[in-house]
């Protein structure tokens, strides 16, 4: 795992997903693909949840105007960019996907349970997502 703390942008394959986020030309498509995928997996993978929680931190920085701590020096400015955009449809699956990664049936729960230090705080932090989104 190449994780060096809880939140969503402090993993490796974190800013592999952000980067083929920003090269979408399709970005609501692609979030609802990544979305989908965890929904609809028997097994969340790794990488799939990772798409879906950074799919899903994007909208929240979006909509709800949250600066989630990111390496990239552009990033909120970015999201600003995709203001004009609707993602209102995509939140309730946004909810979804994060369940579905938070499930006894996902990689990243199974590996966060392994870090006694982290694993609340990596999982409240999901919560916290999840709860904006839902509004």
């Amino acid at each position: 795992m190449g994780a060096w703390n809880y939140a969503v942008f402090d993993d490796d394959t974190a800013y592999d997903a952000l980067d083929d986020l920003r090269a979408s030309s399709e970005i609501n498509t692609d979030m609802e693909r990544y979305f989908d995928e965890v929904i609809q997996a028997e097994y969340v993978g790794y990488d799939e949840g990772h798409y879906a929680l950074v799919s899903a931190a994007v909208i929240d920085s979006v909509i709800n105007d949250i600066h989630h701590r990111c390496d990239e020096e552009d990033y909120f400015e970015w999201t600003k960019s995709l203001k004009p955009l609707d993602f209102s449809s995509l939140k309730q699956k946004a909810v979804m996907a994060i369940d579905a990664v938070l499930s006894r049936d996902s990689e990243l729960k199974e590996l966060w349970e392994e870090n006694e230090e982290l694993y609340g705080l990596w999982r409240e932090d999901k919560l916290t997502i999840q709860a904006r989104l839902r509004q």
